[in-house]
Order: C-alpha cells, then structure tokens, then sequence
C-alpha cells in the first residue's frame, strides 16, 4: 500500500481492515502494521510520508 498524503497508520489499518472494522480491530491492528514496516517507518510511527510503500502484515 502506497502512503497517501493525510494516511496514518490508523486510517491505514482501517482501510485494509474494511468498513465494517470496529476501533477495537483498528486498535489492534495498527501496531501490526508498524511491525512489519519498521524498516521503512522507523521508530517513531506518527511520521510516515507520502509515498512509502508499505507492506500488509502477514499472520494472524
């Protein structure tokens, strides 16, 4: 998924997650999305930028 300008990881999550997606799963489900884009993010994940590409977590 490419990072469109306004994305967090948040609305990403929720985006991959689908419209029916509670909070509670979007909660759960951002961290993941860190996880497996550190090395593109970094440590800090309120800064992600247009145009990274970010890779979905795989797994449950």
């Amino acid at each position: 998924m490419v990072v469109r300008r306004g994305d967090t990881l948040w609305s990403i999550a929720a985006r991959a997650l689908g419209p029916d997606a509670t909070t509670d799963q979007i909660a759960a489900e951002w961290p993941r999305w860190w996880a497996a884009n550190l090395g593109v993010i970094g440590h800090d994940p309120n800064v992600i930028l247009p145009g990274q590409r970010l890779t979905p977590p795989t797994g449950p």
